[in-house]
């Protein structure tokens, strides 16, 4: 590991896996055990308008004891590029939405946002890192100030190509000029430089070009690979390393606090979710048993509404019911099937057809 004390602490905040198809070269399992092995602070996962490679990410991220922050890429229609870190919950179900509009508006594997999306369903809590070039224009530093008050940085990336001076020197130049703070940025797309010939493999397939033919639409080398922090050392300003690390510290979500929310079930004023389930099903008992309930059968009735209480399942078969009850009111032909069929209150509802007191089935499967 790279731990040598005199070394900086520094945290990468742009890395993009092989779930940015076409572009990136490593795993995201391979990225997130590579900053550990260099002994980065973090590693963020920014896969471009997607989350699709973060579930491998986190997994890896608690083996190796290495915190991983959340974030994704973005190309607006204007040219403007963002990488986007989720710092709360909040804001992590902000970048979904986000990605989910982008996506749905454009064809399958493309992606269309624009600054409107951006300033409409901007959140506090999200951080944003503009990824400058050169000859990137001033009016889209003061436009992400404003919209990211105190909660975005120019992205620095010093790739060795012949730019890196006068990079630093206009980046320093549109720090002034916006007001915004600059951080260390390696734009990573692979996790060791032995990827860069399946890197530039996959760079021809994406241009549909011959490899050989490809000459400066290729990477000049390497140095998009996780590099250790001595080399970091030497090519930034220390204060621009320093930023990346307090970028890390303020993004504080882990997935670990994500859990399974099931949308809420409108049910009639002056019910709770037991409640109604309760009533539907006896409702739909008296249907079932016009000649009235025998104690066997209420006690199943009652054993399943405690185990589906206990549980919070009550949404749930208050959902398929719904999703029954139009079906039906529709003409189209539908039964509960599996599971369903050992359930007294699915018979009671109507979702199954099978009565659970003449079979005896398992409710718990």
């Amino acid at each position: 590991m790279d731990c040598l004390p005199d070394l900086p602490a520094y945290a990468e905040l742009h890395t993009i896996s092989n779930f940015t198809f076409l572009r990136g070269a490593s795993h995201p399992e391979e990225l997130v055990r590579r900053a550990h092995e260099l002994g980065y602070a973090a590693i963020a996962i920014t896969d471009e308008c997607s989350l699709s490679g973060l579930v491998r990410a986190h997994v890896e991220a608690q083996k190796y004891a290495i915190k991983l922050i959340i974030g994704s890429e973005f190309k607006l229609e204007d040219g403007l590029h963002l990488v986007l870190l989720a710092s709360c919950r909040k804001s992590y179900g902000y970048l979904s939405h986000l990605i989910t509009r982008a996506r749905r508006r454009a064809p399958k594997g493309t992606y269309c946002l624009s600054r409107d999306d951006i300033e409409q369903y901007f959140p506090a809590g999200c951080l944003a890192l503009w990824r400058v070039r050169v000859d990137s224009p001033v009016e889209q530093g003061r436009w992400i100030a404003r919209v990211f008050p105190q909660a975005a940085w120019i992205a620095v990336n010093l790739g060795r190509n012949g730019c890196d001076s006068q990079l630093l020197s206009y980046a320093s130049a549109l720090s002034r000029q916006c007001g915004l703070p600059q951080t260390a940025c390696g734009a990573v797309s692979l996790h060791h430089p032995c990827r860069r010939s399946l890197r530039d493999v996959l760079t021809a397939i994406h241009l549909n070009t011959p490899l050989a033919e490809l000459g400066f639409k290729l990477p000049a080398n390497a140095e998009q690979h996780l590099r250790p922090r001595a080399h970091i050392q030497r090519l930034y300003p220390p204060e621009l390393i320093m930023q990346s690390v307090d970028i890390a510290a303020r993004c504080a979500f882990s997935m670990e606090e994500l859990r399974y929310e099931y949308p809420d079930h409108l049910v009639p004023e002056g019910y709770s979710l037991a409640d109604w389930l309760r009533h539907l099903s006896y409702k739909g008992a008296r249907k079932r048993w016009p000649q009235g309930l025998d104690e066997a059968v209420r006690a199943q009735i009652e054993a399943e509404l405690k185990l589906i209480s206990e549980l919070h399942y009550e949404p749930y078969f208050l959902t398929v019911y719904d999703i029954v009850r139009f079906a039906r009111s529709q003409h189209i032909l539908c039964q509960g099937r599996g599971s369903a069929a050992n359930s007294a209150v699915c018979y009671c509802l109507g979702i199954t057809e099978v009565d659970p007191a003449r079979f005896n089935l398992l409710f718990e499967r």
